[in-house]
């Protein structure tokens, strides 16, 4: 197999860094992460739209301004299909992570072909993620914690080939040392969050000039404007995920060390067996 550059360096990274290898991560395979994210976009929308309905608000500016009290629960469910959304995507991300690093990219097809093998469990995570962070959203400061010391179990599953309640366990031992890995992820959750507001409030505020907000096409702009936000954000996310799972292994585990002593003495590259060994503790 032909080598490339690496997309991660092998070594710790800064927060700048870590956020560059996970946007070349995303451009390396941006066909296939922009597509997937779309589709677990579509599909998140269409589960929050009844809720939306029922409460009366339309998920963009005016959820605060609900006059039900149904609109925190609301809030507090798209805070869930979030993490479901990113922990599915994140099995793809996953995926491309180990290659990326190893200068050996995979073609989508193969790519696929990994989530494909891993789905069953992937999903199993994905609505354990979601059943921890819906009570940890409507209790408000749990979901700061649980958001970020449970996003790395998705990359984890995929990469170290483990189940989803090892993927979990992996993701809590790595992701709260220093409470760094928390803080990045809260982090690159906080500005993409920004964006998506401002996209919302904006599209809000033209279409407020032009219809009514009750308008079907009101409705439907509006959602398909944060769908399509959502595709990009989701995947950006999923993709620093992933980085930042094999980052945290080489700054709380050695993985880089162990990587370049396989390499040394000519050893295939294993990245799970790294993980299952222990790797270099630092």
């Amino acid at each position: 197999m032909d080598q490339h550059s690496p997309v991660i360096p092998l070594r710790p990274l800064t927060f700048g860094e870590l956020l560059d290898a996970g946007v070349l991560l995303l451009r390396a395979n941006a066909r296939l992460f922009l597509v997937a994210a779309f589709v677990l976009a579509v599909c998140e929308q269409a589960v929050l739209f009844p809720l939306r309905s029922v409460a009366g608000v339309d998920g963009t500016t005016d959820i605060f301004d609900a006059d039900t009290g149904m609109w925190w629960l609301v809030f507090c469910c798209g805070l869930a299909t979030e993490g479901v959304v990113l922990a599915l995507l994140g099995g793809l991300t996953g995926a491309a992570v180990g290659p990326a690093l190893l200068g050996t990219p995979a073609p989508a097809r193969d790519l696929l072909r990994a989530w494909g093998r891993r789905a069953p469990a992937l999903i199993l995570l994905a609505l354990s993620v979601g059943l921890i962070l819906l009570p940890s959203a409507i209790v408000a400061l749990p979901w700061f914690y649980f958001f970020g010391a449970i996003g790395l179990a998705a990359p984890a599953l995929v990469v170290d080939r483990v189940g989803p309640g090892a993927a979990l366990v992996r993701s809590l031992n790595l992701a709260p040392v220093g409470m760094r890995g928390v803080a990045i992820r809260l982090g690159g959750y906080g500005g993409w969050a920004a964006i998506r507001v401002a996209i919302g409030m904006g599209t809000a505020a033209l279409l407020d000039t032009v219809l009514p907000s009750d308008a079907l096409v009101y409705e439907i702009v509006t959602v398909a404007v944060w769908v399509l936000a959502n595709t990009v954000v989701y995947a950006a996310l999923a993709s620093v995920d992933a980085v930042l799972y094999l980052e945290s292994r080489m700054r709380v585990e050695g993985l880089d060390v162990a990587v370049g002593r396989s390499r040394r003495l000519g050893r295939p590259v294993d990245l799970a067996q790294a993980a299952l060994s222990g790797a270099v503790q630092r």
